[in-house]
């Protein structure tokens, strides 16, 4: 049964009370529903807990308001928007090269047939900005679906994400690293689905949540502790 989006006050009240979570050290939950933006500024309060700066927590509001509005929502389209843009500009340069060396008198490369539906291309680990995601959200790589990981970057060069996909779907070893480098999620996904232990760090290093999941992708179990390493959940949600 698919679940109706929850309603602007269902994530306000959901909201707050993350937030006043996070000012009181006890770390942030997965799940939420927040979008990236406000779950990454919620993140950052997390850093500090009950010591967080107010401009923090002002930016951590204004990323909520800026979900609850669409504006986050619409620049990460526009940014995708950008990238295929790009891709696509490549490819086409990529394909007028022939032509130009033709008119020089060159000889011309053998023509690389079109595919209608894309097929895999193996890769041992590319850019985030090198791919791009096709009308289905498979991840794609010069025109293919994609095999093989992808690496996003932080500012410093530090890698902040390192995912495993197969057919342009994630599958495998996923991870995540704060901007500093410390470690923050690490799981597998079979297919797509979050599968075994999900392991999630607070910034200083301490372990913050630990899920297990069956095969199938159901939750079995769910610990949490804060930011000083105490115990703040300890849930069984499906026996074996």
């Amino acid at each position: 049964m698919c679940r109706d989006r929850p309603t602007d006050d269902q994530l306000t009240r959901v909201f707050a009370a993350v937030l006043e979570e996070v000012l009181s050290g006890q770390g942030l939950r997965t799940h939420t529903g927040l979008d990236m933006e406000t779950d990454d500024a919620l993140w950052e309060i997390a850093k500090y807990g009950p010591g967080a700066p107010p401009e923090l927590v002002d930016a951590a509001r204004a990323a909520f308001a800026g979900q609850l509005d669409g504006s986050n929502a619409a620049r990460w389209h526009a940014e995708l928007t950008r990238k295929i843009e790009a891709r696509r500009q490549r490819a086409t340069e990529r394909e007028s090269g022939p032509r130009a060396t033709e008119a020089r008198g060159g000889a011309e490369p053998p023509v690389k047939p079109t595919r209608a539906t894309p097929t895999s291309v193996q890769a041992v680990r590319v850019k985030g900005d090198q791919t791009y995601l096709d009308e289905y959200g498979r991840t794609c790589y010069e025109g293919e679906l994609f095999t093989g990981e992808v690496e996003e970057l932080a500012d410093n060069g530090h890698t902040l994400l390192l995912g495993t996909y197969s057919l342009g779907i994630e599958h495998g070893r996923q991870q995540e690293w704060w901007p500093d480098g410390t470690k923050r999620a690490e799981g597998v996904t079979d297919m797509g689905a979050a599968v075994g232990e999900w392991r999630y760090w607070h910034a200083n290093g301490r372990l913050s949540e630990l899920v297990v999941l069956d095969e199938n992708g159901r939750e079995m179990t769910r610990k949490r502790w804060n930011a000083a390493g105490e115990v703040m959940m300890d849930h069984v949600t499906r026996r074996a």
